[in-house]
């Protein structure tokens, strides 16, 4: 790793995610007026990059945790309009992805992702005490329950997707092709001694053509060195695969959920995130966002995605503070 990476920040030296912005609705653009902090933090042989966007007064704290080709920074839109609304978020990039690096020589793997999101709850909560709601993004939405399966601070879970992949109809979606989702994953189990290490895009196993409707904005994010462009080790790719829920959801009764999911996702169709959704037998709501892809930029289904996180917020943090009294 080139060690001027640590220098690097999103204000100042890597500004493409600059391009995306005039996809979004206009009152959730990011500019020099309403920058994200960012702020460093250690794990293991990680330097995990933060974007903070901080409200005073805040009560509850929402983690933001981006999927596979993405950052935390593409989701600095998201994290404004929470902080409108009075709510602290935090965005992490997840390495390879973002700014985020190591400096270990050993190729990494799923688990690491989840331990990262587990211990980055553990240091958030004991910084300053404040119920934590998970918000996963594409991917990112199984990770926060895999993350939320081993913690005690997760008061809540937003997750736009479940993308289970211990299904392998999951798994044949999200690949381009059956060869890729089968033998493919056949031949990373036979000889993970031989292939761990090995690095490729991530859009060569999987469809990141659909991760918008918009082929502009498609574009620049397969192009982008910090998201889709970047190149994941396939000992990640193998042990994402052979993923499976540490507590299966008729079990699952660690928090309510929320599941905010796209109409018109050609990349993770409903139905695939619908067969885990019925199995959950915690307190749960779905909300289907009208017109809006994958990655949601499309009207009317930001707007209910903003009234449905918003109204989930204010039951949990009241539900926080009646357990209080």
């Amino acid at each position: 790793m080139n060690p001027n990476t640590k220098y690097l920040t999103y204000n100042e030296t890597e500004v493409y995610w600059k391009k995306y912005q005039r996809f979004f609705p206009e009152e959730l653009r990011i500019n020099d007026n309403n920058l994200p902090s960012e702020e460093w933090w250690g794990w293991n042989d990680y330097h995990i990059h933060l974007d903070r966007m901080s409200v005073s007064g805040s009560k509850i704290k929402v983690i933001l945790i981006h999927g596979a080709g993405g950052n935390g920074r593409l989701l600095a839109p998201y994290a404004r309009m929470l902080q409108v609304h009075g709510y602290d978020v935090v965005s992490p990039d997840l390495p390879p992805y973002g700014l985020s690096y190591t400096e270990s020589l050993k190729s990494m793997d799923y688990h690491d992702w989840i331990k990262i999101i587990t211990e980055f709850m553990e240091q958030e909560f004991k910084r300053d005490g404040k119920p934590i709601i998970l918000l996963g993004a594409s991917i990112g939405g199984m990770l926060a329950y895999h993350a939320a399966s081993l913690s005690k601070q997760v008061k809540g879970l937003i997750v736009t997707t479940f993308v289970d992949t211990s299904n392998q109809k999951v798994r044949d979606q999200i690949a381009p092709n059956k060869v890729i989702s089968r033998l493919g994953k056949f031949t990373m189990d036979s000889f993970p001694f031989v292939l761990d290490s090995f690095r490729i895009p991530v859009s060569k196993v999987s469809r990141m053509k659909l991760i918008t409707n918009n082929f502009n904005l498609t574009k620049l994010i397969m192009n982008d060195p910090r998201s889709a462009g970047t190149r994941i080790p396939l000992r990640f790719l193998r042990t994402f695969l052979n993923m499976k829920s540490m507590i299966e959801p008729e079990n699952f009764d660690i928090c309510p959920i929320l599941l905010i999911h796209p109409e018109v996702d050609p990349m993770t169709p409903f139905n695939l995130s619908e067969s885990f959704y019925k199995r959950l037998q915690c307190k749960k709501r779905c909300v289907i966002l009208e017109g809006a892809g994958h990655f949601p930029i499309e009207q009317p289904g930001v707007e209910q995605m903003k009234i449905a996180v918003l109204n989930f917020l204010i039951e949990v943090e009241n539900n926080f503070e009646s357990k209080k009294d």
